[in-house]
């Protein structure tokens, strides 16, 4: 049986393999199958396609150990066998949770844009020209905030090393001289036995706090406004594949604010703020771990699979299906009319 270091390796090296093939096979789905009406949201899919696999990459290079003792919280890598230097691996480390940050910020503007698509109110304009390049660098900002936070703020020290000392012995069989890590302990004892609160950490949880709610709070919002508007499009559609493309969007919407949801938001959320409480979430945190590596392998399958274009050009390829029936292909004059934006 597979011990829990050996299926973090297996599911982390699995995830960038399919992190990989997948989201290349996604841009060139994009690039191939998708109608040039569909404008400047083919370049944000291809960007984040690429970043979901730099992200994996980052994951399968770092292989971290997202672990929770108590009142704390950190992110840890084996160094026994690094050879490229523990200052690498800590930024490394760094690397990989900013990447969290670019990927809720780059969630948010995804749903910013479809909502703008979707009520042809010439919104669309803000993603063009100049303007797209700002929606570009928003994320990198956002992922480079959440980075530099954990350098700054979430850094090791002694204190934090002799409170992680025993449990990660107990959970990995590692000494604190064969570990790179990062976190946050948020209470530290007193002279007289009480416990005060560690300012740093209470900083560091405010900072991520607050940007996975602006996150939050943009994609419920746009994603209520999307859930409308599909809806009314729906009863509006003027042709076969007008409300057959609207019910695309409407799967498609729902998937991909499920998918980051449950892996990304609720369990990092929780791993952030509970140790704040005492609660002990250390079985917790090792879920975290798989579901972190997860989330960029998992994140293309509902465009490929909801979207007719992207599925009909697969199955054409995998199973050699020529035959068009039953299928819904996009003129150029329904695509505009349309807006197509998946």
């Amino acid at each position: 049986m597979l011990t829990y270091p050996e299926l973090k390796n297996v599911i982390q090296y699995t995830s960038f393999i399919c992190s990989l093939c997948l989201n290349s096979l996604l841009v060139y789905l994009i690039l191939t199958h998708s109608p040039k009406k569909m404008g400047n949201y083919r370049y944000l899919m291809i960007y984040f396609s690429c970043f979901a696999m730099l992200f994996s990459t980052v994951d399968a290079v770092v292989g971290p150990f997202v672990h929770s003792h108590e009142k704390s919280f950190c992110v840890l890598a084996d160094k026994t066998n690094w050879k490229l230097g523990e200052g690498f691996q800590y930024f490394l480390i760094c690397v990989l949770c900013g990447c969290f940050g670019v990927t809720i910020t780059f969630f948010a503007i995804h749903f910013v844009f479809r909502y703008f698509a979707l009520e042809r109110q010439g919104r669309l304009s803000y993603f063009h020209g100049c303007y797209f390049i700002v929606w570009l660098i928003i994320p990198v900002i956002f992922g480079s905030l959440w980075a530099s936070t954990i350098a700054f703020l979430v850094g090791p020290n002694q204190e934090k090393t002799e409170y992680l000392r025993e449990s990660i012995m107990s959970n990995y069989n590692l000494t604190m001289d064969h570990v790179t890590y990062v976190g946050s302990v948020y209470w530290r004892k007193t002279g007289n036995g009480g416990e005060e609160l560690v300012k740093e950490s209470m900083i560091a949880m405010a900072i991520f706090m607050g940007m996975m709610s602006v996150s939050f709070s943009v994609v419920c919002y746009y994603g209520y406004l999307s859930y409308k508007r599909i809806t009314s499009l729906i009863d509006e559609g003027e042709s076969a594949f007008t409300r057959n493309l609207q019910r695309q969007l409407y799967k498609a919407l729902v998937a991909q604010a499920v998918i980051p949801v449950l892996l990304m938001y609720f369990p990092v959320g929780a791993y952030l703020i509970l140790p704040l409480f005492g609660v002990n979430i250390a079985p917790f945190s090792k879920l975290v771990t798989f579901v972190y590596a997860a989330y960029p392998a998992v994140d293309p399958l509902p465009l490929m699979f909801i979207i007719d274009n992207y599925r009909h050009a697969m199955a054409d390829f995998f199973y050699c299906c020529t035959s068009n029936k039953n299928r819904v292909t996009a003129s150029e004059e329904e695509i505009s009319r349309g807006q197509t934006t998946i």
